[in-house]
């Protein structure tokens, strides 16, 4: 991909394994991570992503208070989140909530490929329409 942002994914857990995982699936893209909220907020104001796939829970809060966090960005990318009990119920509030989609842990490569690229075009073209 040509565009550094288009290609780049925010990867939001605290656990050491979990980003180790997403950097080996994620191939092309490149990942940034960050182990709580407030670090991701941070990455996200200093840095163009594409698409955001957190943990269902974090040290200081949770996806909730991230994806409320990102509503204040300027032009916010899809959020993706993942938990080890992704059940309908917690994927129909992500999607309630505006998040883009939940992924079960642990990640499977094909559908994390599946699901990011489709979330950063989302992401792209939601940026050029709030610019026109």
């Amino acid at each position: 991909m040509a565009n550094d942002s288009m290609s780049t994914v925010l990867a939001v857990s605290s656990d050491a394994n979990d980003l180790q995982i997403m950097q080996k699936l994620l191939g092309e893209w490149k990942v940034k991570s960050a182990r709580n909220c407030a670090e991701a907020l941070f990455t996200l104001h200093s840095a163009d992503c594409s698409v955001v796939i957190c943990d269902k829970d974090l040290p200081d809060g949770s996806w909730r208070d991230l994806l409320s966090g990102m509503r204040r960005l300027r032009s916010a990318p899809p959020l993706v989140v993942m938990s080890r009990n992704a059940d309908e119920s917690l994927w129909a509030e992500v999607l309630e909530r505006g998040g883009f989609d939940l992924l079960a842990k642990p990640l499977e490569r094909e559908e994390l490929r599946r699901v990011i690229p489709i979330a950063g075009t989302q992401g792209r073209r939601r940026h050029l329409v709030s610019h026109a």
